[in-house]
C-alpha cells in the first residue's frame, strides 16, 4: 500500500536523503516545490518488461495527489547520477514521465527530482501498466489476447515465486478520449464490453487468435490498462 511523504521543515531538509517508500520507490515531497525518486524501482520495472520481452506494453509513471488521486502539475522533471551532467526528462502531455531504461543511470544511483507547479502539494508516485502504442485505433483479436497476455505476464512477474497467488488479468480497462469514440465493434464482443461514459471494461478472450478486426476508435484510447475482477 502506497504511503504518502510528510513535509520536512526546512531546518531538516539538508540531511534528508530518503524518505517514506511508495511501493519499492523512495519518495520525497520537499517545500522546495520537488519530488525525489530513486530511479531504481523505474529501472526495475522497465528492465522486467524488456527482459520478458513484452513488447505490446510499458509502465506509465505518473505523480498523483494523494488525497485527490488527480495527476499532479509537473514543471519539470531533471534526471541526477554520480559523475554525469543534469538531463531532463521528458514528461508527456497527459503528465507521465517518460524515464528511460538505462543500466548506467541504475548503477549510478541516478535520482528523478520532478518540480511541482504547487509547492505545497502532497504527490505520490503512481505506476500504471498499459499498452505502449497510445497511438492505435484499431485491434483484432489476436492482439487483444496477445496484449491481456502479455498484461498476466507482468502482473505475475510482479509476484515472483508466489506468482499463484497473483490475481488474474480478465481483459482490458479502456479509458477513451471521449464517450462516443468507439467506432467499430465485432458483434461477438459486444455482450463483453461494459461503458460508463468515457470508461470501459472488455472481457478478452485469450484463447481467439483470430486476425479480423474486433474494436476501432476514431480517437486513439488515453490508456489501455488491466482490468481484474473484484472478488
Amino acid at each position: 500500500m502506497k504511503q504518502t511523504a510528510k513535509k520536512p521543515t526546512p531546518s531538516k531538509l539538508s540531511s534528508i536523503n530518503k524518505c517514506i517508500a511508495a511501493g519499492v520507490l523512495s519518495l520525497c515531497t520537499f517545500a522546495s516545490q520537488a519530488v525525489d525518486l530513486e530511479y531504481k524501482g523505474f529501472y526495475q520495472r522497465l528492465d522486467l518488461i524488456k527482459e520478458h520481452k513484452l513488447d505490446q506494453i510499458t509502465m506509465g509513471f505518473y505523480l498523483v495527489d494523494s488525497y485527490k488521486r488527480t495527476r499532479c502539475e509537473l514543471v519539470n522533471a531533471t534526471m541526477l547520477a554520480q559523475g554525469k551532467e543534469p538531463a531532463q526528462i521528458e514528461i508527456a502531455s497527459d503528465g507521465q514521465l517518460l524515464v528511460p531504461l538505462s543500466r548506467e543511470l541504475y548503477d549510478k544511483f541516478a535520482l528523478l527530482r520532478v518540480k511541482l507547479k504547487d509547492e505545497y502539494q502532497n504527490c505520490i508516485l503512481q505506476m500504471q501498466m498499459q499498452v505502449k502504442d497510445k497511438t492505435k485505433t484499431d485491434f483484432s483479436f489476436s492482439e487483444l489476447a496477445l496484449i491481456t497476455k502479455q498484461m498476466q505476464e507482468l502482473v505475475d512477474e510482479f509476484g515472483s515465486f508466489l506468482w499463484f497467488m497473483m490475481p488474474n488479468v480478465n481483459g482490458l480497462h479502456i479509458e477513451l478520449s471521449r464517450a462516443e469514440s468507439i467506432s467499430y465493434i465485432d458483434d461477438e464482443l459486444k455482450n463483453s464490453l461494459n461503458c460508463e461514459q468515457n470508461k470501459c471494461k472488455l472481457n478478452i478472450d485469450q484463447d481467439n487468435q483470430s486476425t479480423e478486426k474486433a474494436i476501432s476508435f476514431d480517437l486513439p484510447p488515453t490508456v489501455i490498462s488491466p482490468w481484474i475482477k473484484d472478488d
